[in-house]
C-alpha cells in the first residue's frame, strides 16, 4: 500500500514536471464551466411595483392598466366562478395606490351580446334594480310605466363580515373585489343568462386621491374573454368588442363629462347601464345610450318639429328622486350630420365608429329623424312598410334588418352618403388669400383708401386662382355686378381700425364700424384681375370728422360665404349633380386678415380666443343652429371667423334689445360681453337675450317678474327723454312671456363643461387680465329741443360699463355683482360716458382679482 502511494505521488511530480516544461502528453480536460447562480423569478409585487414607475399606467389617465398590469403579472384580473372575483391595482404618483376603501368603488359587468338580422351588437348588464315611479310624476304628471327596470352596479354587502371582505387589499399590491350578485344565477340577474363563449366588460366608478390633494374619478374598464378554468384573456381583436365612441371626443365641448354626480366619466362604462334593458319608467323612454345621447344632443329639433306637426317631441326623461329633465332646448352646437364628430373608425379607440355608415338601426337614426305620425320619415317610410311588412303596417315596423338591407353603405340612400354636409365639406376648396395691403394715406386725410391684393385658391386644385367674376354675374367685363346670388358676389373686405377720439393707444382695440366705419369695405369681385386671376381693390377709409379719426394699427378681413348650388344628398356616386329646381346654399370659405399701420408703428391686435378652439364644439361656427335650420344660425351662416365677429361686435355695439334685470338700459353686443352672456347663461340670474324690447325684471324662464313696458319708436318721444331706445313705452302686465322674435338664450344655451376651463375658447391666457380701453355701449343720449329728438353721433357722450366690468358681469349680472365692481371695483355700469371713464383712474378689479393673487380670477375659476 505505502509502495502504490508512492508510485502515485512519483506519478504526480512527474505530470506537474513535464507540464512545466511543456513537455509531452495530451492537454489536460477543460475545467468545468461554474453553474451560474439561479435568478428567481419577480415575483407579482416586484412586477406591479415595477408597472407603477412607468408613468403611462397612472389610473387617472390609463384606463386598462389595473387590470392589464394584474393580469401580466400572473393574475387572472377576472374570475368568474360564484360569484366573479376582480383583482386591480391602482396606480398614482408613480406609486401603488393604498388606502382604497369600499366607498371608492362600484362595480359593473356586462356580456356582449353580438347582433344578428340587422340587430345592432349590445352590452348587456348582468346586474338590475326596479324603479318604481311616482304616481304624479311623468307627462302630463302621470307616469307611463308603474315600474321599469334598470341595470345598475353590483351592490354593497349588508352583513358587516361580508362587506369587510368585499373588497380585500393584497400584500402584493393588488385588490380583490368580490362582487355580491352571483352572475351564473338567472334569479340574480333578472333573467340574464351568464354566457362564458360571450365577450365580458368589467368597470369601476372609482374615486381617490392623488398626491396633491385631489379627487380623481375614472372608470376603469376591461374586455375580456373565460378560459375554461373561467379565468380572464384579455381582448386583442378589436372586432371582439364595441366601442363606438370616445370619450375623448365627448370631451372637445364638455372637457370631462361627469354624470351621476360626477363619477361617470367614461362612454365605455356609461353603456354598462344605459343599454336596451334600461327604461325611465316614468316616461317610459329607453335609455340605451345610442338612443338617450343621440335625443339629447337632438332635442332642440325635434321640439321644433312637434311645434311644426312634424312628428317631433318633447324629449323628457326623469331620473332619480323623480327630478325631471327636458331637453327641448338643447341643441347640437354644430350639424347634426356630422357624425364623425363622436364617431370615427379612423380613431384607434373606436374600432366601432364607423358603424354608423353601414348599420342602420331605429335605435340610432330615429333619434334625430323625428318619426311621429305627421313626419317627413314616417311619411316616406309608411309605404316601404306596407311592401316589405304587410299592409297596412306602420313605418315603425321596419325592421332593422331592412334599415340595414336599404340604407347599405355608398348606396345612393346609404348613411355615409346621405349624411353629406355640402357646406363644410367643399369648404376645402375655397380659401382667400391676402398678398399684401397698403394705406393711402393724404395731406388733408380725405380720400383716404387701403389697397389690397389677394386672390381666392382652391387648395383641393395646386392652389389654383379663382374668377371671382361668374358667369351669372352682370354687367360688363370693365364694370361687372356680382348680385349675392351669385358664386363669389358675398365675398368682400372689411377694415377695422380705431377711431375714436381719447382712445387709448396703449393696445389695439378696433372702434369704427359702430362709429361711422362701416362703409370701410368692398366686395372681391369688384377688383382689378391682373389676368391671372390675382386681383387688386381699393378699400375707401371715411374722411376724419371731430368725433372719429382713423389711427393706428387697422386689420383687413376677408369675411363672407360661396354660393353653391345645393347637390344631391341621395347619390351615390361622385360628382354629384345638382339639384333640380336649383337651390343655392351657403358653402365656407377659409377666410384671413392682414395688419397694417395707418398710423405709428404695427401694433398686432391681441390674440384672445381662437377660431378652432370655437370650432371644437361649432364645426364651422357660425353656419348652423341648435336646431340645425340655417334660418336660425347667426347671420344665415354668413360669418364664421372671429375676426370677422370682433369687427362688428365692437364696444359700440349697442343693441335694441333691452337688459332683462330691469335697469333702463340697452344690451350691448361687444363681442366680449355677447359670447359671455350667451355661453355664460346658466351662470346669469336674468337672462341674456335677443330682440327683447321689455324694460322690466325677467325671469330665466322668460317670464316677466312684476310690470314691465315695451319700448317705443323714437319719434313719438314725449317731452323730456333723454335716453335711446326708451322713447316711449306701453305697459306690459306681470307674468307675461317673452314676445316674438325674442331669442333666450338663457334658457336656449347652456355651457357643456361642468367646470369652467377658461383656456377652452382662449389663446395665450388671455383671460387672466382684460386689456380692452373701451367700455360697452348701454345708452346713447337724446339731444335737440324740438321733436322728434335726435340722437347723439358723438361716443365719447354715450353711456358704457367699463372695460373689466362689460365682461365680469356679462356672467355675473345679479344686482349684487353690479354693486360690487361699481363700488369696490370703481367701475361704470351705465352711469358714465365714454370720455368719463376714459379721464377717471382704471378699474381696481386687479387689486383683489389679479390671477395669482387673493381671489384671483384663476382661482374663482378653478384654474390649475
Amino acid at each position: 500500500m505505502k509502495q502504490q502511494l508512492t508510485r502515485w505521488g512519483m506519478a504526480v511530480m512527474t505530470a506537474i514536471a513535464l507540464a512545466a516544461c511543456g513537455g509531452g502528453g495530451s492537454d489536460p480536460a477543460p475545467a468545468p464551466t461554474p453553474t451560474p447562480p439561479t435568478t428567481p423569478a419577480p415575483t407579482v409585487k416586484e412586477l406591479l411595483s415595477k408597472a407603477a414607475a412607468v408613468a403611462g399606467n397612472d389610473s387617472a389617465t390609463n384606463t386598462s392598466a389595473p387590470f392589464l398590469t394584474v393580469q401580466d403579472a400572473g393574475v387572472a384580473a377576472v374570475t368568474i366562478a360564484s360569484p366573479p372575483k376582480v383583482n386591480f391595482a391602482i396606480y398614482s404618483d408613480g406609486q401603488l395606490k393604498t388606502g382604497l376603501a369600499i366607498t371608492n368603488v362600484s362595480f359593473a359587468i356586462a356580456k356582449l351580446v353580438p347582433g344578428s338580422n340587422g340587430e345592432p351588437d349590445q352590452w348587456v348588464n348582468y346586474i338590475y334594480r326596479k324603479e318604481t315611479a311616482a304616481a304624479t310624476v311623468g307627462p302630463n304628471n302621470k307616469p307611463v310605466l308603474a315600474s321599469a327596470m334598470q341595470a345598475t352596479t353590483d351592490g354593497k354587502q349588508t352583513d358587516a363580515a361580508l362587506l369587510a371582505a368585499q373588497l380585500v387589499a393584497s400584500p402584493d399590491g393588488y385588490y380583490t373585489y368580490t362582487f355580491k350578485t352571483d352572475i351564473k344565477d338567472p334569479a340574480q340577474t333578472n333573467g340574464v343568462v351568464f354566457d362564458a363563449a360571450k365577450t365580458h366588460r368589467v368597470a369601476i366608478q372609482l374615486s381617490y386621491q392623488n398626491a396633491a390633494g385631489e379627487t380623481v374619478r375614472v372608470n376603469p374598464y376591461f374586455d375580456f374573454t373565460i378560459d375554461a378554468n373561467g379565468k380572464s384573456v384579455p381582448v386583442t381583436d378589436p372586432s371582439k368588442t364595441r366601442k363606438m365612441t370616445d370619450v375623448a371626443s365627448c370631451n372637445g365641448c364638455h372637457e370631462k363629462l361627469a354624470l351621476h354626480g360626477g363619477g361617470r366619466v367614461d362612454t365605455q362604462y356609461c353603456v354598462m347601464c344605459h343599454n336596451p334593458g334600461t327604461v325611465d319608467a316614468n316616461s317610459g323612454n329607453n335609455l340605451n345610450l345610442a338612443t338617450m345621447a343621440h335625443k339629447i344632443h337632438a332635442g332642440k329639433l325635434l321640439k321644433s318639429k312637434l311645434d311644426t306637426g312634424k312628428g317631433g317631441e318633447d324629449y323628457t326623461i326623469w331620473g332619480y328622486s323623480n327630478s325631471k329633465h327636458d331637453y327641448a332646448e338643447v341643441g347640437f352646437p354644430q350639424d347634426l350630420r356630422n357624425c364623425t364628430v363622436c364617431h370615427s373608425g379612423a380613431n384607434a379607440a373606436t374600432p366601432q365608429g364607423d358603424n354608423w355608415k353601414s348599420k342602420a338601426s331605429k335605435e340610432a337614426c330615429l333619434t334625430c329623424h323625428a318619426n311621429g305620425t305627421g313626419s317627413d320619415w314616417e311619411v316616406s317610410h309608411k309605404t316601404y312598410a306596407g311592401t316589405l311588412v304587410k299592409a297596412g303596417a306602420a313605418a315603425k315596423e321596419l325592421s332593422n334588418a331592412q334599415c340595414v338591407e336599404c340604407h347599405k353603405a355608398g348606396t345612393n340612400i346609404g348613411s355615409d352618403r346621405v349624411h353629406w354636409n355640402q357646406n363644410e365639406e367643399n369648404a376645402a376648396k375655397y380659401k382667400m388669400n391676402i398678398e399684401s395691403v397698403a394705406f393711402n394715406d393724404t395731406a388733408d386725410h380725405k380720400g383716404r383708401s387701403v389697397t389690397v391684393k389677394y386672390f381666392l385658391s382652391d387648395p383641393t386644385n395646386g392652389n389654383a386662382a379663382y374668377n371671382l367674376v361668374t358667369a351669372d354675374c352682370t354687367g360688363t367685363a370693365a364694370s361687372p355686378t356680382c348680385a349675392n346670388t351669385t358664386k363669389f358676389g358675398n365675398l368682400r373686405f372689411y377694415l377695422a381700425y380705431q377711431n375714436m377720439v381719447g382712445q387709448a393707444t396703449g393696445q389695439t382695440e378696433y372702434s369704427s364700424y359702430n362709429n361711422g366705419g362701416s362703409t370701410a369695405n368692398a366686395y372681391a369681385y369688384k377688383g382689378t384681375n391682373d389676368g391671372s386671376n390675382h386681383y387688386t381693390v381699393n378699400i375707401p377709409v371715411p374722411d376724419d370728422s371731430a368725433t372719429a379719426v382713423a389711427f393706428g394699427t387697422a386689420r383687413v378681413i376677408s369675411i363672407g360665404q360661396v354660393k353653391e348650388a345645393k347637390l344631391q344628398a341621395k347619390w351615390a356616386t361622385d360628382p354629384r349633380p345638382e339639384v333640380v329646381p336649383k337651390v343655392l346654399i351657403n358653402t365656407i370659405a377659409k377666410h384671413t386678415y392682414k395688419e397694417l399701420a395707418l398710423s405709428g408703428t404695427l401694433q398686432a391686435r391681441r390674440a384672445v380666443v381662437s377660431n378652432d378652439k370655437c370650432n371644437v364644439c361649432h364645426g364651422a361656427l357660425g353656419t348652423t343652429s341648435g336646431s340645425n335650420t340655417l334660418s336660425e344660425a347667426f347671420h344665415s351662416g354668413a360669418r364664421n371667423t372671429v375676426e370677422a365677429c370682433v369687427l362688428c361686435h365692437d364696444a359700440n355695439r349697442m343693441s335694441s334689445t333691452v337688459m332683462t334685470n330691469g335697469l333702463a338700459l340697452s344690451e350691448n353686443y361687444q363681442f366680449k360681453r355677447m359670447i359671455h352672456g350667451i355661453h355664460g347663461s346658466s351662470r346669469r340670474s336674468y337672462p341674456f337675450t335677443h330682440g327683447n324690447t321689455v324694460l322690466g325684471v325677467w325671469g330665466k324662464d322668460g317670464i316677466l317678474q312684476g310690470t314691465g313696458f315695451v319700448s317705443g319708436a323714437l319719434a313719438a318721444a314725449p317731452v323730456g327723454t333723454t335716453q335711446q331706445p326708451f322713447a316711449s313705452s306701453t305697459l306690459v302686465a306681470s307674468g307675461s312671456a317673452f314676445l316674438a322674435g325674442t331669442e333666450n338664450y338663457a334658457a336656449e344655451v347652456a355651457y357643456p363643461q361642468v367646470g369652467l376651463n377658461c383656456d377652452t375658447c382662449h389663446e395665450n391666457k388671455s383671460w387672466k387680465q382684460d386689456l380692452g380701453t373701451l367700455g360697452a355701449v348701454v345708452a346713447k343720449p337724446l339731444i335737440g329741443s324740438a321733436m322728434p329728438l335726435s340722437v347723439d353721433t358723438n361716443a365719447n357722450n354715450w353711456r358704457v360699463i367699463s372695460p373689466k366690468a362689460s365682461s365680469c358681469t356679462a356672467c355675473h349680472d345679479s344686482s349684487k355683482s353690479i354693486a360690487h365692481v361699481t363700488s369696490f371695483g370703481g367701475s361704470a355700469f351705465g352711469d358714465k360716458t365714454q370720455g368719463q371713464i376714459a379721464a377717471l383712474p382704471r378699474e381696481t378689479c386687479d387689486d383683489c382679482h389679479a390671477s395669482g393673487g387673493f381671489k384671483g380670477v384663476d382661482a374663482v375659476h378653478g384654474q390649475k
